[in-house]
């Protein structure tokens, strides 16, 4: 029987890490336990305009906090995160249901377009498409960064997975055998501890049943220049 073949696959670039609070050290603290990110002190570098704005997006900003990340490691403009959850909702990036009935909304989140044409506008190669678990290797052996559609649930060790979608990680990573991912490293924005965070590693099996089958990918190259947000 002949032998498994591991390949270990990285990006050959580095992935700068930010997370959707300001001090990654309070994730837990605020994901968790419910500590109001008003009182987190270092609100500021957000580039929010009050506590309470910052607070808002706290819970919101895996998007662009992704974006942040892939527009950075490929050499791009550096902006305050509010400051890119700001536009993207300009550019109705960021969508919410309104009842008109009842007066009630619904939060849908980020739509995976505006966020590609956010990429797009300041120089990179980015698509949003439909992938299995398959095709992501594929995707990061031609150096593109994925950010994959995932529950939140997945970057939480101690959590069970009970839906897909609905948050946001940038893949920096797999480990296959036989050419089937056994695991993915991951920069999750929301990771609720520093083990969880940068690099963290999810297990095939964990990522599979959050994933929601839809991914943007984004190349490194920039082919023109950046716009000025």
């Amino acid at each position: 029987m002949p032998k498994p073949i591991l390949e270990i696959i990285r990006l050959p670039y580095p992935v700068p890490y930010y997370a959707q609070v300001a001090s990654p050290e309070l994730a837990e603290s605020i994901f968790v336990h419910g500590m109001d990110p008003v009182q987190d002190p270092r609100w500021k570098e957000s580039g929010a305009e009050t506590p309470e704005e910052y607070a808002y997006w706290v819970e919101r900003a895996c998007g662009v906090a992704c974006l942040k990340m892939c527009v950075e490691a490929a050499g791009g403009p550096k902006h305050p995160l509010v400051n890119w959850a700001r536009l993207g909702l300009e550019r109705g990036g960021y969508l919410i249901h309104h009842n008109e009935a009842d007066g009630s909304s619904h939060e849908v989140g980020w739509v995976h377009h505006t966020l590609v044409k956010m990429a797009q506008e300041i120089g990179l190669t980015a698509e949003a498409n439909p992938a299995s678990l398959e095709e992501i290797p594929g995707y990061l052996r031609q150096g593109k960064m994925v950010i994959a559609s995932v529950s939140y649930e997945a970057g939480d060790d101690r959590l069970s997975i009970t839906k897909q979608g609905g948050h946001l990680m940038v893949i920096i990573g797999v480990d296959c055998v036989d050419g089937h991912p056994q695991a993915f490293y991951v920069n999750n924005p929301s990771g609720r501890r520093a083990e969880l965070q940068a690099g963290a590693r999810l297990t095939v099996e964990r990522f599979a049943a959050a994933y929601s089958g839809r991914v943007i990918t984004i190349g490194r190259s920039l082919s023109g220049p950046a716009e000025i947000i």
